[in-house]
């Protein structure tokens, strides 16, 4: 279905200046191999691919200024076979915006190339100006000694399942998911299939810590974790962490050394959990986390340190294939919002709560923030919202999103929306409206 290229060319407003920026491009590898099925280009346009109907409704509400989409990171024409640019996620130190993202072959490896040398579990931009220009990708790989890097071969040992079967070394750094969060003193630690990484002058440099979560220093457990890195006053940085189809664990993996060395501590729950969505509020934790056990919905998790976690049902019911969601407080609002994929039918929704019901699971579902063509993991992938961030000085909240196709290409895009969700759920509704000034 053809998209609507006037729509288009006002929300992805910043295209060009970005592409330059970052050293995306838009046109699709020529050499990419003749088995290789068919793929979707390399533009912004086609890898986000709105339906005509979401592309009208955020026409509305970019006129209105309540709403901004344009490209983070496209796959260039030299990526290769590692054009997948996947599950972004980010922080926010002082002004400075950080994005981290996985470069991979694909979601799906059925129909994507094999890995060479630029596959990689972290890659981060910044941006000092709200995310309209950004840095360089850079590959936290190249801060890393040469027998680190190497240790677990081409392919990061969490990714061995996928991408390399025959390696059964078990060695490497055992983190799957990815996280990343500033600190109380504004350094950023971001933790990915490589292991941990920190910078203290907000991400132009970084370090590597080399023993942090490598497999022998987790030789029973592994890393899985949630989007977002917290500081905690007592316990240091904490990253909350899956459980196992086996175990049924909820996992705390905790820092006091700002990264270098991490703890564990685990509690039974009755259901297979996976990557927590996490903030702090008055004194707890409160989570939104994949059911794995069903793959068909959210549960709550309430923690506080030193006691057992509090499970609760919430009406975040789907069908299968449940993504990782943004938990965050809107300042302007004073309600909890999440933003949530509902990847059946390829739609990013928001939703929103007032703290006082967390008890109830009941979430107010707000508006429609994108809408895409296609089938999930087969023709179309996407979107981990997890690890938005909110610039309350420009009174917006940052979501990082990829789309693209399950086997590569894939690219990473900002969606900027008004932290005034009344008057953006007004514009982006069934019937669009123009939002009064």
């Amino acid at each position: 279905m053809k998209l609507l290229p006037t729509v288009l060319a006002v929300l992805l407003v910043v295209c060009s200046a970005v592409a330059a920026e970052a050293g995306a491009v838009t046109s699709q590898n020529p050499d990419a191999q003749a088995a290789t099925p068919p793929r979707a280009k390399t533009t912004a346009e086609e890898l986000l691919s709105l339906t005509p109907e979401s592309a009208s409704q955020l026409e509305h509400a970019n006129e209105a200024g309540l709403i901004e989409i344009a490209p983070v990171s496209l796959p260039p024409p030299d990526a290769g076979p590692c054009d997948h640019f996947g599950w972004p996620i980010g922080t926010m130190t002082g002004d400075t915006i950080v994005v981290m993202y996985r470069r991979l072959p694909g979601h799906k490896p059925a129909g994507a190339d094999m890995p060479d040398e630029n596959l990689s579990g972290g890659i981060v931009l910044r941006s000092e100006d709200g995310g309209k220009t950004w840095s360089k990708p850079y590959d936290l790989r190249d801060c890393m000694k040469p027998a680190d890097r190497q240790r677990d071969g081409l392919v990061p040992l969490m990714y061995h399942h996928k991408w390399d079967k025959e390696n059964t070394t078990g060695q490497g750094y055992k983190v799957r998911m990815p996280a990343i969060g500033t600190t109380r003193d504004g350094a950023v630690v971001a933790v990915n299939p490589h292991g941990v990484f920190r910078s203290d002058d907000r991400g132009r440099t970084w370090k590597h810590f080399p023993i942090a979560l490598r497999d022998d220093a987790l030789p029973n457990r592994a890393l899985s974790a949630g989007p977002r890195l917290l500081d905690d006053p007592q316990l240091g940085l904490v990253a909350f962490n899956s459980g196992s189809a086996s175990s049924l664990f909820f996992s705390v993996f905790s820092s006091a050394d700002g990264g270098g060395t991490w703890q564990s501590t685990e509690f039974p729950v009755d259901f297979f959990q996976a990557e927590p969505a996490a903030i702090a509020y008055k004194g707890r934790y409160l989570l939104v986390t994949r059911d794995e056990t069903t793959r068909r919905s959210h549960k709550q998790i309430r923690w506080q340190p030193g006691q057992k976690p509090e499970v609760s049902e919430t009406n975040l019911e789907d069908r299968p294939s449940v993504d990782t969601v943004d938990l965050s407080l809107n300042p302007l609002t004073g309600r909890l919002e999440l933003v949530r994929s509902e990847r059946y039918h390829m739609e990013l929704w928001l939703w929103s709560m007032d703290p006082a019901d967390w008890h109830t699971g009941r979430w107010t579902r707000e508006c429609r923030l994108l809408g895409r063509q296609g089938k999930f993991y087969s023709t179309a992938d996407g979107f981990h919202p997890a690890g938005a961030v909110i610039d309350a000085k420009r009174g917006v909240q940052h979501i990082f999103i990829y789309s693209g196709h399950p086997s590569g290409p894939a690219g990473v895009f900002r969606i900027s929306r008004s932290l005034d969700t009344p008057r953006l759920a007004a514009a982006l509704g069934p019937k669009p409206v123009r939002a009064p000034k």
